[in-house]
């Protein structure tokens, strides 16, 4: 990839009624259509169309989620293809979060039906916060922290159809010098329940050197390459660690950052790539509400 300095996402022209699009976890789901999540947002999926270049965004469409309740801070989002029908996973942060003076668990991974038109047929499976702390000891104290106190914080999910797995990527807890995600295999093929999910498995990949702690803000598979494409960030809300891109290979304990930085101003917490002719892009959807294609 070219060298890309400083990007600074295009602002949609839509907004999400009132408020600018929290764009989170971001798939491909036609020739120019893209569907992405909105943080704020957990009863809709939204599906931008861009112009026939694929650069510049036309319109956002609302897709209603049927049977998603509970759906709570969702920030992942993974497109999986079975028997000639598509399925989109939908995972919220599973992060704990203040209440008024009491604390709630953000739960949810979804399983939604994707059609090409209407509101779309939603499935949560019960339980799979509490699944996935029972099965991997070492998050169950993280489990219940909030996320700028070193508590669990997933923000990146990608579907691996050669594991039949989900990987699910860490903004928090993260140690320095290293990312860290959690592979879970999963049955698609059967009801939406814990009984459909395999042994989790930690993984862990070291980065670059890093003036602070980094942690995965989204991930997304490159059918291209097989490689992996990591969205970094910070893991705290604060501080001023660069938002950066990288790659990594399953098997691989190093992730290879890409020469793209960001401007100070864009908070990127989606990314997928796609092909238009025999040129193959990148795209970034933005916390703020906006996009850049690469």
């Amino acid at each position: 990839m070219a060298q890309r300095k400083n990007v600074k996402p295009t602002p949609f022209r839509e907004r999400n009624g009132k408020n600018p699009f929290n764009a989170s976890g971001v798939v491909r789901t036609g020739s120019r259509r893209f569907t992405f999540v909105d943080n704020k947002d957990p009863t809709a999926l939204f599906e931008m169309t861009f112009d026939a270049d694929v650069e510049t965004v036309d319109r956002i469409r609302r897709r209603r989620l049927t049977g998603a309740d509970g759906l709570g801070d969702p920030e992942g989002l993974a497109r999986a293809d079975l028997d000639g029908g598509t399925f989109l996973i939908v995972s919220s942060s599973l992060s704990v979060a203040e209440a008024g003076r009491r604390y709630r668990s953000n739960d949810g991974l979804v399983r939604v039906r994707y059609l090409p038109d209407g509101d779309l047929p939603a499935e949560p499976m019960a339980g799979f916060r509490d699944w996935l702390l029972a099965h991997v000891p070492a998050l169950a104290a993280a489990g219940r922290l909030e996320p700028d106190a070193g508590g669990l914080n997933i923000e990146g999910l990608a579907w691996d159809a050669h594991a039949g797995a989900l990987l699910f990527g860490l903004r928090g807890p993260a140690v320095p010098g290293r990312v860290t995600m959690v592979q879970v295999p999963v049955d698609l093929g059967r009801n939406w329940t814990t009984a459909a999910l395999g042994t989790p498995v930690l993984l862990s990949a070291r980065l670059p050197p890093w003036a602070e702690v980094q942690g995965i803000r989204d991930i997304s598979r490159d059918a291209r390459t097989g490689a992996f494409l990591l969205l970094l960030g910070r893991s705290a809300s604060h501080g001023e660690v660069p938002f950066r891109l990288g790659t990594w290979n399953r098997g691989d304990d190093e992730v290879r950052l890409l020469d793209v930085t960001f401007h100070r101003s864009a908070k990127p917490e989606g990314v997928t790539t796609f092909a238009v002719g025999d040129e193959w892009k990148i795209l970034v959807v933005d916390d703020e509400g906006g996009y850049a294609v690469l």
